[in-house]
């Protein structure tokens, strides 16, 4: 019994090895084959296909930045201006950067604090576009970022007073090609002549007073016997003043000749008119018109060297007493000390502002300049007529008579006209010249009555018994004159760097 019992364990135990050893056959057959498998499959030659599909690449759309490449916030802390619109030539992604070093031509040192344009070359027929203008660093570096292919013209100049006392003219880079990043590009200043102390010469002004009687014709105040009544102080002025009465505005319109008035020039490298020969306003490609008219009067961002460079330089206090209108540009807002803008006009207002700026300028040892918009004309009243009695040209232009007689007035009682030069000038400038806006008619050079205006000098250095000149003279020469008369140069750029309207005298 009990061998059989033993006989029957040994049985199922080998039954049990021998299924044990199949599984494991079986495995590793399975296995063999698996491999044998995968690696005739890797072994086999491949039949590449080729699948030729179509994509649609969605470029992201360039988009504008607003601002100057240093500041894309809305006031600009680096220039004295704001960049009003977008130019058409700077993006938000994508195109090109452009920049470099300014130094100075003859040293090579670096120039910090240049003021560097860019702006496409004014072309017939072509939209002109904003410029776009930056500051170099304290290495002389410059940059802007985002900008389209093409031609570009680029200005560079500095009129900011800095460590080392040097004024750089102002230097036009045209042609500029741009087709990818360009780096490294030197733009070389002239440093033209340093300001410094300022010496006032026997018979010479300590003091300029600049006052531009905007919005009435020059006949008014010259030739019209009707106006008699409106004009009395006025007149007492020119009879004992030095006057040229034969000056023509350049353009005719109120932003440029302002800008003139103030530079003694205008950028030729953004205009299209030849000077001194200039073509028609507008006329025959019509760029100035579109360039101008593309933007409001923030857009006319410009560098020239102005009165206020040339007088700040040599340690004159420089302010501006304007209406809401006044241009700003870099030239007429840089190296101001105080600018105070009206929307509207009222003579005591006036008359108290002009008397706040007088009295601090008179506590500098180099004096003041002081220009000045006496401007009573409401605008929507600038077509009024001269000869409507008691219309709003007659009105206005007797409160501007008895303003400035106020103002004379207040600065003899002073004792402040021995050493201060006053300076009259007049802007009609009216948009459209037609005999119907040409009151007086259209003058002796033909180009309208509303382009005329005047220069009457009186003070230290001009004849109180009144010199005349009729010799016709382009508003260039107003600035530069008045820097001569008080022994300044004339601003950089001006189209006349000296000027002989006058025989100097040492009368007062």
């Amino acid at each position: 019994m009990d061998n059989r019992k033993k006989n029957g364990s040994r049985a199922v135990t080998t039954a049990r090895s021998r299924n044990r050893a199949w599984v494991v056959w079986f495995c590793l057959l399975t296995v063999t084959l698996l491999v044998v498998s995968i690696a005739y499959t890797l072994l086999q030659p491949r039949h590449e296909v080729t699948h030729h599909s179509t994509q649609v690449v969605r470029l992201s759309p360039f988009r504008p930045v607003v601002g100057d490449v240093n500041d894309p916030e809305r006031d600009d802390p680096d220039i004295t201006v704001q960049q009003a619109l977008v130019p058409g030539f700077q993006f938000r992604k994508g195109g090109y950067t452009l920049g470099g070093r300014v130094i100075d031509a003859q040293t090579g040192k670096s120039v910090p604090g240049a003021v560097v344009w860019i702006d496409p070359p004014v072309t017939t027929g072509r939209r002109s576009s904003l410029a776009l203008h930056t500051v170099t660093d304290a290495q002389g570096n410059y940059q802007f970022a985002h900008l389209a292919t093409g031609n570009y013209t680029i200005v560079a100049s500095r009129y900011y007073i800095t460590g080392d006392g040097h004024y750089y003219a102002e230097r036009v880079f045209p042609r500029i090609g741009l087709i990818s990043n360009r780096s490294g590009m030197v733009l070389s200043l002239t440093s033209i002549a340093a300001p410094g102390r300022r010496f006032i010469g026997t018979g010479q002004a300590r003091n300029v007073i600049l006052i531009d009687l905007r919005g009435f014709y020059a006949a008014s105040l010259l030739d019209d016997p009707l106006l008699l009544n409106q004009t009395q102080n006025l007149r007492a002025f020119l009879r004992h003043a030095n006057v040229a009465r034969s000056i023509w505005q350049p353009y005719g319109w109120r932003p440029l000749d302002q800008y003139a008035l103030l530079t003694g020039t205008y950028p030729a490298w953004a205009t299209y008119d030849p000077w001194p020969h200039p073509v028609a306003w507008g006329l025959p490609d019509n760029i100035d018109t579109t360039y101008w008219f593309t933007g409001d009067r923030n857009t006319h961002l410009f560098g020239q060297e102005s009165i206020f460079d040339v007088a700040k330089g040599y340690g004159m206090q420089t302010s501006v007493v304007a209406g809401g209108d006044y241009l700003l540009s870099d030239a007429t807002t840089r190296n101001l000390d105080v600018l105070q803008r009206s929307r509207s006009f009222d003579s005591a207002r006036w008359l108290s502002q002009m008397q706040d700026d007088v009295l601090a300028g008179s506590q500098q040892d180099s004096g003041f300049l002081l220009y000045a918009e006496l401007a009573p004309l409401p605008v929507n009243a600038w077509n009024s007529s001269p000869d409507a009695q008691g219309d709003d040209y007659q009105q206005a232009l007797l409160q501007a008579d008895q303003t400035f007689g106020q103002l004379v007035s207040w600065l003899r009682g002073r004792g402040l006209l021995h050493d201060t030069l006053i300076a009259l000038t007049t802007s009609q400038a009216q948009a459209n010249h037609t005999d119907a806006d040409n009151f007086y008619g259209m003058g002796s050079t033909g180009q309208g009555t509303s382009k005329q205006t005047l220069l009457a000098l009186s003070g230290p250095g001009e004849c109180a018994t009144g010199a005349v000149s009729d010799v016709a003279q382009p508003g260039f020469v107003i600035a530069p004159e008045i820097m001569r008369t008080v022994g300044l140069p004339a601003p950089a750029e001006s189209r006349f760097q000296r000027t002989t309207l006058f025989q100097r005298g040492s009368c007062i």
